[in-house]
């Protein structure tokens, strides 16, 4: 599913004391303060006089229930009004109900037509959308090199989504000439930004030494970060470089701990593995190990994985 925008309110540039400048100000104070029906109150007349700012909100309003029961094709109807005025935010998610077929028809055209008039206007979340669409062949022929171009264009701009589709890609090889130190600074852009996939794949590339010097002290470092948002491939990674004793001392309490959690992360046949190795460790460990990993368990799991060591 895509991700929408959230509610944005425009401020209107001051020249004097006005009724509409007023409405804007006192429109945004009820938002913040979560009164999202005196808020839709202050921005509806607004809208319906043309402000393209206004009509954004409206719908943004309508499609994220904010003061009103969602309602995507309510939304559709506002954002146009505002898109067809070329308000960026406006496009963006209609552009996202077209490709999902809320509230108005399924349109893959039509998606990547208002995708590139907001990358026009150097919108990296469109740029992004347009690569996604171009990898998945949504509405276009499919093309991984042009896929690799939105990528770079969007990831150059700070999209976070499209960094790591871009290094996944020069970790490839696909649509661009395979580059695993490309591919390795791109991951840890990503993931310096917290996105857990990034900061798994440049864990491993650091335990690999794959397109960066090998340094497990790192590689445990990102594959925590990862850990703590409940990556499981994450968790079962740390728990291995803590029964192993890579980039950190072994410290088997805290491997079982891990793998207990990449246990009830992970799915199928990973999940059952991280079982394994959980009863492995725990073979291993004395009988006051194991009342403290116990603990620990009990601390990561209520601590929703802030925790766990």
């Amino acid at each position: 599913m895509p991700k929408y925008l959230s509610f944005v309110l425009a401020a209107a540039i001051l020249t004097g004391v006005s009724a509409r400048a007023a409405s804007y100000d006192e429109a945004f104070s009820f938002y913040q303060k979560g009164d999202y029906a005196n808020a839709l109150k202050l921005m509806r007349p607004l809208a319906e006089s043309g402000d393209a700012n206004a009509q954004y909100n409206m719908g943004a309003m309508y499609m994220n229930s904010l003061g009103v029961q969602q309602d995507h094709k309510e939304a559709a109807k506002w954002l146009k009004m505002a898109a067809d005025k070329g308000n960026v935010f406006a496009q963006l998610d209609l552009g996202n109900l077209h490709q999902t077929g809320l509230g108005v028809d399924k349109n893959y055209g039509e998606a990547m037509r208002l995708f590139k008039l907001a990358a026009a206007k150097k919108s990296a979340t469109a740029e992004a959308n347009i690569g996604v669409m171009y990898d998945r062949g949504l509405g276009v022929d499919q093309s991984y090199a042009e896929a690799g171009k939105w990528y770079k264009l969007a990831a150059e701009h700070g999209n976070t989504e499209s960094q790591h589709n871009l290094a996944l890609m020069y970790s490839s090889g696909r649509g661009l000439n395979q580059d695993l130190k490309q591919a390795a600074s791109w991951y840890k852009k990503a993931a310096d930004q917290g996105f857990d996939s990034s900061q798994l794949n440049y864990g491993v590339m650091l335990h690999s030494g794959q397109g960066i010097a090998r340094n497990d002290t790192e590689a445990v470092k990102y594959f925590r970060l990862a850990a703590k948002q409940r990556n499981g491939r994450a968790q079962f990674n740390l728990a291995t470089m803590y029964t192993n004793g890579e980039g950190v001392p072994v410290d088997l309490p805290k491997a079982l701990v891990w793998f207990a959690a990449a246990t009830g992360t992970l799915g199928g046949a990973e999940a059952k593995t991280a079982e394994d190795n959980s009863k492995e460790v725990a073979k291993a460990m004395t009988r006051e190990q194991l009342v403290q990993a116990q603990q620990l368990i009990r601390d990561c799991r209520t601590g929703n994985f802030q925790k766990c060591d």
